[in-house]
């Protein structure tokens, strides 16, 4: 089977970033963002089926309609999970806008996209993934449910201490210049898609999945 369509996984882009970013308030975007995926998903994927047959496609169903579209194959047990996220996301949406979620739920979201894809689209689904993404995916993981608290603590030393190109122990900064460290947390982004492969021996210095 093909790779997820690409404005699937552009958007999927977009949640990594935004999880790897320094912004404020990066879990509650990135987790509204996530929930907002998997329903296009299983809707882009529904469309593609209704072609495939000659039928007209349901694009105006509501989320929990969307989960079980023809042409969308999700246990009922994922769907369960799926559908508590869109819960708390339309809490936060509708009725309480100082609702939030910490940093494991919206770990465990991301990590539902890619096992979304992979179902809709089958274990090639990825494919088309940047390598920078894949690395993302490994550090969302250490904070996830399934993450291990040691393994994460050693990851974030090491990233403090890597020795990262143009970092302030390479060279002094030019006159009016900031120079950024990368091992920094509100600077992982930058750190990540410019040295993937840096962060990547990270990872798996560290034994990290």
């Amino acid at each position: 089977m093909p790779a997820a369509p690409t404005e699937i996984t552009d958007a999927f882009e977009s949640i990594l970033d935004i999880f790897l970013s320094g912004i404020r308030h990066r879990e509650r975007a990135a987790f509204i963002l996530c929930d907002n995926l998997v329903e296009m998903a299983c809707k882009t994927k529904h469309t593609q089926y209704c072609r495939r047959n000659g039928n007209q496609p349901n694009m105006r169903c509501q989320f929990h309609q969307a989960i079980q579209l023809p042409g969308v194959r999700l246990s009922s047990v994922f769907r369960d999970t799926l559908q508590q996220r869109r819960d708390t996301r339309n809490l936060m949406q509708h009725q309480s806008t100082s609702a939030v979620v910490d940093l494991q739920t919206c770990a465990d979201a991301i990590l539902d996209l890619p096992e979304v894809m992979k179902k809709l689209w089958g274990r090639n689904a990825l494919d088309n993934l940047r390598q920078w993404q894949m690395v993302a995916i490994r550090i969302v993981h250490l904070y996830s449910s399934n993450g291990d608290a040691d393994i994460r603590s050693r990851f974030e030393d090491a990233m403090r201490g890597e020795r990262w190109r143009g970092s302030a122990e390479e060279r002094n900064p030019r006159i009016n210049e900031r120079i950024i460290e990368c091992g920094l947390r509100i600077h992982w982004a930058i750190a990540v898609k410019q040295s993937p492969s840096q962060v990547e021996q990270i990872l798996d210095s560290i034994g990290a999945m």
